[in-house]
């Protein structure tokens, strides 16, 4: 099977070279491959490979520490696996590989290059998504694992379009005994792969993963903009791959875009995946109660501080605020349209107050130009106080304003050569005017909502999953 996929790989990358098959989606079935003897005889590419470093010291605690790997259908997972394998520096690895079709082609890779010791371990699973549809089996896979307490490290290769946040909430599950994946296992580092070439041309994209044939399941209308924002934004380290393939001022633009969408992560600028393992193995750099701050985009606002290429490469950001809701069908119509300056958004994101809602916050969220909006939590003034946990009066007291307490709108906007003046113009003229907000809430109600359908849709689908 090995072999035959080998043949097969040789064959589309040299009839894509011929012009016979055309290249989609930044290449051809078999590239990264293919790749590794592709390049001028005059400079061949040989695989860096690091010097055991000292500081690799795996804790004697009895949790197996683990490493989940993400990032976009060929971003260059597979080639940063076969690397830290390979550097492993003495560590006795487990490795679980995931792939959504039923023939686990990276297995088979892993398996052929026999790049795994007697001592060590690969588990397959295939057919499906460990952030949806594979979770429970991730669970046992990794429970299985650090049971045989023989392993000093675990690597997890998610499939190209899985999203690490679902993953990381999987050591928190429960078994049907009560024990917690956590309590066996540790999370080491969330790492996401990011094609420098491809990377923004994808985060533009309008286009879903269904139309690619990429869904994880018949219900999922993600788009590819969506699921790279979500892959990046929820890591903790950020693994710049192909740089060599770009200009300086090209790779200047992606790292500023990173930046802006995760502040806190870590990003390291390789070719051929080829991260030193000792910025890897034993980092502990996820964090149970920072995850459980998300959504991370809200650092950057939180610390006010800016990256300094954001001029340079034209990348910026700002948080529009309002007190006043939002009008549905002015909002539904500058989203879909996006005239003027609303044109050079890259991504926004945030909790809104949308005037048809008034109990519910609202999720914005806009990534590769599609906007969607979803309900999010009550509004803690719709709470009755005697709900409320205690503190929480004199923490939310510089939120609160009558006579509608603590609605607002909040909402992140990162873009490219994007004029902040003209951007919050645009976003003000979708808020009420001043005749329609004293008109109060039981008038906004009548106002026609082109964001009902899906609203309630995913209500009740919140409602269904609990």
């Amino acid at each position: 099977q090995l072999a035959a996929l080998r043949t097969l790989a040789c064959g589309l990358a040299a009839a894509a070279q011929a012009g016979h098959v055309p290249i989609q989606w930044g290449g051809v079935f078999g590239q990264e491959w293919t790749g590794c003897f592709s390049k001028s005889a005059e400079a061949p590419v040989e695989p860096e490979v690091f010097p055991a470093k000292p500081q690799i010291q795996m804790t004697l605690d009895k949790k197996l520490p683990v490493t989940v790997l993400s990032g976009f259908l060929g971003a260059g997972k597979s080639t940063m696996l076969h690397h830290l394998i390979t550097n492993k520096q003495g560590l006795r690895l487990a490795v679980v590989v995931n792939d959504m079709s039923e023939v686990n082609v990276d297995a088979m890779r892993l398996n052929g290059a026999q790049l795994l010791q007697a001592d060590e371990k690969m588990v397959e699973l295939s057919n499906g998504c460990i952030c949806c549809t594979l979770r429970e089996d991730l669970l046992t896979s990794i429970t299985d694992l650090a049971s045989e307490g023989r392993f000093d490290y675990a690597i997890v290769e998610s499939s190209g379009i899985s999203e690490p946040m679902p993953v990381a909430e999987t050591f928190t599950f429960e078994d049907a005994s009560g024990k917690s994946l956590s309590s066996v296992a540790e999370l080491d580092n969330l790492v996401t792969v990011v094609d420098c070439c491809a990377f923004l041309a994808e985060l533009a994209s309008v286009e879903s993963l269904r139309a690619r044939g990429w869904e994880a399941a018949p219900e999922d209308d993600r788009t590819i903009a969506h699921l790279l924002t979500d892959q990046v934004e929820f890591a903790d380290v950020l693994v710049l791959n192909k740089v060599d393939l770009v200009t300086a001022e090209e790779k200047g633009s992606v790292l500023a875009v990173l930046r802006h969408c995760n502040p806190r992560a870590e990003i390291f600028e390789v070719n051929f995946g080829q991260v030193d393992p000792a910025l890897l193995f034993g980092a502990r750099r996820f964090s149970l109660t920072r995850a459980g701050e998300n959504p991370k985009w809200l650092a950057e606002a939180r610390e006010g501080e800016h990256q300094p290429e954001t001029e340079e490469y034209g990348i910026s950001s700002f948080i529009f605020r309002a007190r006043r809701p939002l009008h549905p069908g002015r909002l539904s119509a500058s989203m879909e349209s996006r005239p003027g300056a609303l044109a050079a958004l890259l991504r926004l994101k945030g909790s809104a107050w949308l005037a048809t809602r008034f109990e519910e916050q609202g999720s914005a969220s806009l990534a590769g130009g599609r906007f969607s909006l979803t309900p999010g939590p009550p509004w803690w003034a719709a709470v009755p106080r005697k709900e409320w946990p205690p503190g929480l009066n004199e923490d939310i007291g510089p939120l609160w304003q009558e006579p509608y307490g603590d609605r607002q709108i909040e909402l992140v906007c990162i873009g490219k050569h994007m004029d902040k003046a003209a951007v919050e113009e645009e976003l003000r003229q979708c808020l009420l005017t001043e005749a329609e907000y004293e008109e109060g809430p039981e008038k906004w109600q009548q106002f026609d909502d082109p964001f009902a359908l899906a609203w309630d849709q995913s209500a009740q689908a919140a409602a269904d999953d609990h």
